[in-house]
C-alpha cells in the first residue's frame, strides 16, 4: 500500500476491474529470447501501474502467449519485481498483431 505522504493513491486502470497484462513486451521493456535464457528487463512504469490497479481493489491476471513450461520463471520474475496478481495464464496464442476492442497499449497506460 502508499505511504499517504509520498505516493498517490492507487487507482484501478480506466476505472475498471479486471486487468489482463501480457508479459514480454509490455511488463517487460523488450522481447527476449527467454529459451536462450535471456533475462527480462522490467519495464517500470507499467509495472507500477499494475500494482497500483492491485492495491485499488482491481483483479490482475498477468496473460502471456508463453508455453504454461514458462509458468515458473513468470511467477519469479513478478514475485522479484514485487509485481502482485490473482492469477496467470499461458498459451493464449501466438500471433504477429493483435486486434482487440478492448486493447490498451503500455504507452498509453
Amino acid at each position: 500500500m502508499p505511504d499517504s505522504d509520498t505516493e498517490p493513491e492507487p487507482q484501478l486502470v480506466e476505472g475498471q476491474q479486471r486487468l489482463f497484462v501480457d508479459f514480454d513486451n509490455t511488463l517487460t521493456k523488450d522481447d527476449v529470447r527467454y529459451w536462450e535464457g535471456e533475462r527480462p528487463e522490467v519495464d517500470p512504469i507499467v509495472a507500477e501501474r499494475v500494482r497500483s490497479h492491485y492495491y485499488a481493489g482491481g483483479t490482475v491476471v498477468v496473460w502471456t502467449a508463453r508455453p504454461w513450461s514458462e509458468a515458473h520463471r513468470l511467477a519469479a520474475h513478478l514475485t522479484e519485481w514485487q509485481i502482485p496478481y490473482h492469477g496467470l495464464r499461458c498459451e493464449k496464442g501466438s500471433g504477429d498483431v493483435y486486434v482487440d476492442d478492448k486493447s490498451t497499449h503500455p504507452d498509453e497506460f
